[in-house]
């Protein structure tokens, strides 16, 4: 049956087809966008206001809390089911939740007087650390950019390659037999494009692109710090390319056909068995989480952040005055009716 939309207008279909990304503002749940970066900077181990502690430039975190798509982002949900076809095509597990895995781009100071065009910045792909790639596969049918801070021009904000998008798919029309992550050789033909786009955005902001959506970190001139996370949707089966009514087709899936210039491939078949394997890319970012979650704790927790902090807490708190006369006995035990009531002897 054909494709309903009930989110989507039909000038936001027209141009993710033509673009093959949205924008949806102020996507993000607050609650989340508060929350979850309220302790970034202690899990770094920078310091916000002193940018001579940003060791990296560039940085992936792990994942420490998530949530439901649909709640941390509501109509960007909506925007990614209708995208694909509707929510029954959508893998019910794998990426069905967003989270706190922040990527960072906090520029350098090299990066303030010094230029990098588009076409000439390293670094460009699609999304896929874990599965062999195919023109069909659709372990990742969308990447999301969520902004949880503002990103002016200039500010490191994504590079997005438009006309990029239709030499990935003709390379993968080519080699039925699959690709290999890495696969450097998909994206050889950037330097010859010229529709570039990079992401600006208020925090809160959400930018849905297609799978097969050539991107790249943009160099960080204002040093700024950019922070967002790139969540995926995956899907339960390939995409199809040969629906017998063109109108079941899923957006996602006519991007493909269009930068093909078909209307189906019934000729395409892949060559190669499927395989799925561990997340590439999480070695690093799981290597983080030991020393992560130990400064996390030791910020949530007064009594780990040392003999300072802790003698601090205490005249606060007046816990370093001596006990009175009636001190109540050690353990647990709340009150003590009863006992015999002392007058403090004054000096």
């Amino acid at each position: 049956m054909p494709v309903e939309y009930k989110y989507l207008t039909q000038e936001q279909r027209d141009f993710f087809l033509k673009h093959g990304w949205l924008k949806i503002p102020g996507a993000i749940n607050k609650k989340y966008l508060d929350e979850w970066m309220k302790d970034l900077w202690i899990r770094l181990d920078y310091k916000e206001d002193d940018p001579s502690t940003w060791k990296e430039e560039y940085v992936k975190l792990p994942r420490h809390r998530e949530v439901p798509a649909e709640e941390f982002a509501p109509d960007a949900w909506k925007a990614c089911v209708e995208l694909v076809g509707g929510e029954d095509r959508i893998d019910p597990v794998r990426e069905r939740y967003m989270g706190d895995h922040f990527i960072l781009n906090h520029g350098s100071e090299y990066w303030t007087t010094h230029d990098s065009p588009p076409e000439k910045t390293p670094g460009w792909h699609t999304d896929n650390d874990w599965y062999r790639q195919f023109l069909d596969s659709s372990g990742i049918a969308l990447t999301l950019i969520h902004c949880f801070t503002d990103i002016e021009p200039r500010a490191g904000g994504t590079y997005l390659c438009e006309d990029g998008m239709t030499g990935v798919c003709k390379y993968l029309y080519d080699h039925p037999e699959g690709l290999e992550v890495p696969f450097d050789q998909l994206y050889t033909h950037i330097k010859d494009c010229k529709e570039f786009l990079a992401v600006t955005a208020k925090a809160g902001d959400t930018f849905i692109t297609h799978t097969y959506l050539p991107h790249t970190a943009s160099k960080n001139h204002l040093r700024k710090p950019r922070v967002i996370t790139n969540p995926h949707v995956t899907l339960k089966e390939p995409f199809n390319f040969n629906r017998p009514d063109p109108s079941d087709n899923s957006l996602v899936e006519q991007v493909i056909l269009d930068r093909l210039g078909r209307t189906s491939l019934p000729e395409w078949h892949i060559t190669a068995p499927r395989r799925f394997f561990y997340p590439r890319n999480y070695t690093f970012k799981s290597a983080r989480l030991g020393e992560e979650l130990e400064r996390m704790i030791a910020h949530a927790n007064i009594y780990l952040k040392g003999d300072d902090a802790i003698k601090q807490h205490y005249k606060r708190n007046g816990f370093d005055l001596p006990h009175g006369p009636n001190k109540l006995p050690e353990g647990k035990k709340v009150y003590t009716h009863g006992m015999e009531v002392k007058r403090a002897v004054d000096d």
